[in-house]
């Protein structure tokens, strides 16, 4: 069970790592000009998909893998508000990928507060989910 918590664990912090990071540099694309802004788009796009969804498939696999492998956690309430903490962050997860899928096809439509409120809301989950693993207050 150790490894599959190391994988699992391996997985959120790729996930989370790329998401924040990903947010920074969509947040500083508008005040570059030009291939400046394609390319931090490029890096964000590619983050995205070897980064985000890399990360964000082996945390839930493992974590599947780890409910399966221990199913009294099933019945505890902390874990039933970790995994509606988790399904936000595949909210969040989704809308990133949109708008990097929208300032492909328009650079320009870029604004530093969205992205710095996604930086927040994804650090906020984290915490909450953190919070809730390790502490199991229910």
């Amino acid at each position: 069970m150790g490894w599959l918590v190391v994988f699992h664990l391996f997985g959120v912090i790729f996930w989370i790592g790329s998401l924040l990071l990903i947010a920074s540099l969509l947040g500083m694309v508008s005040d570059e000009v030009g291939v400046a802004k394609e390319r931090f788009i490029l890096v964000a796009s590619t983050l995205f998909y070897g980064g985000c969804n890399i990360g964000g498939a082996v945390a839930i696999a493992f974590g599947i893998l780890l409910m399966i492998a221990h199913p009294v956690v099933l019945h505890q309430g902390w874990l039933h508000l970790k995994l509606v903490l988790v399904f936000m962050l595949l909210i969040v997860h989704i809308r990133l990928h949109r708008r990097i899928v929208a300032l492909t096809d328009n650079p320009s439509s870029v604004t530093r507060v969205e992205f710095r409120v996604i930086h927040g809301v994804v650090s906020l989950l984290l915490l909450a989910i953190l919070a809730l693993a390790v502490l199991k207050p229910f």
